[in-house]
């Protein structure tokens, strides 16, 4: 048998149980928060023995930083490019990362729930939602200087407006019983409705011509 064969093999094999380790990982914090993540429970829920876990990761501190590393059981591939159509563009990503921070709301509460007593899980914490920041300032500096805005702002306060409505609302929609909230696609509607108003927003003079034609 060809050994780079065999060799591949084994490492697909060994990343697949280390993918399956994480998994566990994210779900049984999601569930029981760092003191109740325990690697006997996550080794159980993988279906591998202990051994196998600190083989992979070493320690339980160690592999909760690496469960929490990007954060989310999968990304939002949420993307903005240069602006074009900001309302339609910014509703979609919007939406995108909304259901995306929606579908994790368990495991964000459990990790915010440990910060104070475990403050270095905070960078693993901070990452994933840094780079949606990141990406949201770098499109309302792109407007800016498209000249599509007409107010004076700060892109990375505009950006943290927005993504502060949309993480929070992902984490608190469950527990605001004490009135009734529209669809989470109309609640996005405003929130980017909102933003625009705040930056001054100017629809490009091609397309007004082309809806006006």
């Amino acid at each position: 048998m060809d050994e780079r064969l065999t060799t591949t093999g084994e490492h697909r094999a060994a990343g697949e149980t280390q993918e399956r380790i994480l998994n566990a990982a994210r779900q049984v914090y999601a569930e029981a928060g760092f003191r109740g993540t325990t690697t006997r429970r996550v080794a159980q829920a993988a279906g591998v023995n202990e051994v196998t876990l600190f083989r992979h990761f070493g320690t339980k501190e160690a592999l909760v930083k690496a469960a929490l590393s990007g954060n989310y059981p999968a990304s939002s591939n949420a993307t903005l490019e240069d602006p074009v159509d900001p309302p339609a563009e910014l509703l979609v990503w919007t939406t995108a990362v909304f259901e995306h921070w929606y579908v994790s709301r368990h495991l964000i509460s459990k990790v915010l729930g440990d910060l104070a007593e475990h403050p270095e899980l905070a960078p693993e914490m901070c990452d994933e939602p840094g780079s949606e920041h990141q990406m949201l300032s770098r499109y309302f500096t792109r407007m800016r200087e498209l000249g599509m805005t007409s107010n004076e702002f700060h892109p990375d306060a505009v950006a943290g407006m927005l993504t502060g409505g949309i993480f929070s609302h992902a984490i608190w929609r469950d527990f605001t019983t004490m009135i009734e909230l529209p669809p989470h696609q109309e609640v996005m509607r405003h929130f980017v409705g909102l933003m625009l108003s705040a930056v001054g927003y100017k629809m490009p003079a091609a397309r007004v011509r082309k809806e006006k034609s």
